[in-house]
């Protein structure tokens, strides 16, 4: 989301994660208040994180882009997010929880729109933003009739290694807004 957001796309919710009480839906089983949000999102990027959970409604144009990451990282980051205890009981229950969701959530992608999405390894993203950015914008083709600026993408990628990091980056990123 913040490659789209440096690159000149609208998007739903706030920098740095986009994952305000905007872009979260209340009422999930609400399908005419699922269609009026996301018919108000026309145009803009949402980031949706559990699509096997809150499937957008059919009908509607989606660019579909996965993020995924090595499950064993994701687990980590998601303990350290949860605040939970980060023992090697609690990472393998994550870790499993992780793999299960990911195989549901993709399942889950062939459903909205036509059913294709382009899959980004987040360690490809961290490590390669150039090339990344690049395949996303490929992807994405236009905003509003204009290309998807690659080289602002690329900037806004903080190189790091894939590990899961011993601190909250977000954090980390709203100290220098």
């Amino acid at each position: 989301m913040q490659m789209l957001d440096a690159a000149g796309a609208p998007c739903v919710g706030i920098w740095p994660d986009f994952e305000d009480e905007v872009s979260i839906l209340r009422d999930l089983k609400d399908v005419d208040v699922q269609r009026a949000f996301y018919t108000t999102c026309k145009g803009r990027a949402v980031k949706l994180l559990d699509p096997h959970l809150n499937q957008p409604p059919i009908g509607l144009d989606y660019r579909n882009i996965f993020l995924s990451r090595n499950p064993a990282e994701q687990a980590k980051s998601m303990l350290k997010l949860l605040g939970m205890t980060n023992n090697r009981r609690a990472r393998k229950a994550m870790e499993q929880a992780v793999r299960t969701d990911e195989a549901l959530a993709r399942q889950a992608m062939t459903k909205i729109g036509d059913g294709r999405y382009l899959n980004i390894p987040f360690e490809n993203l961290i490590h390669d933003p150039e090339h990344t950015a690049g395949v996303i914008a490929d992807w994405v083709r236009v905003w509003r009739g204009q290309p998807l600026d690659v080289g602002a993408m690329a900037r806004c990628v903080r190189r790091r290694p894939a590990k899961c990091l011993p601190y909250m980056l977000e954090l980390e990123l709203l100290a220098h807004v």
